[in-house]
């Protein structure tokens, strides 16, 4: 008996060490000490979170704008809240976000609601990073512009542009809403 619980502490104590070196690798592994590479391009060994470590970091919403035209140094020109039907509804915004192991990712949605409060639009590229950067520093502000068009036939009235704003490597979201009006067709009065 003393021949079989010597063997059975000797695989318990194995298998400890064993859950612990395993552990340690993939702490490694995650924090970046220890380098993977698949046909020379590196990749992420790990698709979820090992430790429970939440991430630090901000995703701030510093401005937004609607305006007539966003030009190439994605500068609002003319900033405003009404538009013609049938014209395109141009928006610039500004976000800053923290950076994480060097790298910086932007996903941008949007949901727009016509003035019955019924989603007209919804834009859902989560797997499409519009941005996508490294960077040396803490965090970074990125300028984005973009627009949505609107149909001669779209009702008139306030119609309210959801912004949904994410960095998947820091696990934040912001959202926010904004309204603008699309304005009757201008009708001259008739003259007596």
């Amino acid at each position: 008996m003393n021949k079989k619980g010597s063997v059975i502490i000797e695989i318990m104590i194995f298998l400890v060490a064993l859950v612990f070196l395993s552990a340690t690798i993939l702490f490694l592994v995650k924090s970046g000490v220890i380098k993977t590479k698949s046909s020379s391009e590196e990749i992420n060994v790990l698709n979820t979170e090992f430790l429970p470590m939440g991430r630090g970091g901000t995703l701030v919403l510093k401005q937004f704008q609607f305006c007539v035209n966003v030009d190439k140094s994605l500068n609002c020109l003319n900033e405003i809240n009404s538009f013609e039907r049938g014209e395109n509804v141009y928006i610039r915004f500004v976000v800053e976000s923290s950076i994480y192991n060097g790298e910086v990712l932007i996903v941008r949605n949007y949901r727009m609601k016509n003035p019955e409060g019924e989603v007209i639009l919804e834009v859902d590229e989560t797997n499409n990073y519009n941005f996508a950067a490294k960077s040396n520093r803490e965090t970074e502000k990125i300028t984005v512009a973009d627009y949505i068009p609107t149909m001669d036939n779209s009702p008139e009235g306030e119609y309210t542009l959801d912004l949904i704003v994410e960095n998947p490597l820091l696990n934040k979201k912001v959202t926010t809403s904004n309204q603008f009006l699309l304005k009757p067709d201008f009708l001259p009065e008739a003259f007596e």
